[in-house]
């Protein structure tokens, strides 16, 4: 009767931990709060894109930084004027900007786009790499890599003609939902 009973206790056993069990395959992974904490998912909707130009309001600080590069003399109009500062105009309103000539190379042009909402406290910058057709004065900026990327916001590239006298790059920036900027040379 020993052996006979035995597989019959097996079953009974196995029949009394198989609910357990599947709880326990249900419920794989951490509890809510024991293990890495995890940000929560953004909610998928259509990317938010920021970028807008107009002039600077007078009293609005531009560059926080202070930085203003030296001034060298070119043939180039971004040869001449280092840092350029205005606005521009996308979805997000009114954002300032200051553009910062770092290398001037025959017609090839590498700057930063530096951006600051006010109405929202968001900057960032981030590296363009550009040309300067001086038959037309027209410049193309292509983006780079962020320097500092805040969330929901993308690079943008940007087109825009020379004032002749140098005393303004005004254009477009290339994306569907943002529209023009101006920019005036600082100092």
């Amino acid at each position: 009767m020993g052996t006979a009973n035995a597989p019959s206790l097996r079953r009974r056993s196995a029949l009394r931990c198989a609910p357990c069990a599947a709880l326990l395959l249900a419920a794989c992974g951490p509890a809510p709060g024991l293990g890495e904490p995890r940000a929560p998912e953004p909610p998928a909707a259509a990317e938010t894109v920021y970028i807008v130009l107009h002039d600077p309001p007078p009293t609005a600080p531009v560059a926080t930084d202070g930085w203003v590069p030296d001034e060298p003399r070119g043939d180039s109009p971004f040869e001449r004027t280092r840092t350029w500062i205005g606005d521009y105009d996308c979805p997000q309103g009114t954002t300032q900007m200051t553009f910062r000539i770092l290398r001037v190379k025959d017609d090839r042009i590498k700057a930063i786009f530096d951006f600051h909402h006010a109405a929202s406290g968001v900057s960032g910058k981030y590296l363009m790499l550009g040309r300067y057709d001086a038959e037309t004065r027209t410049a193309s900026f292509s983006p780079g890599a962020w320097i500092e990327r805040p969330p929901n916001y993308v690079t943008v590239s940007m087109k825009g003609d020379l004032a002749l006298d140098g005393s303004l790059f005004a254009g477009r920036i290339e994306h569907p939902e943002c529209g023009a900027f101006r920019l005036r040379p600082a100092g």
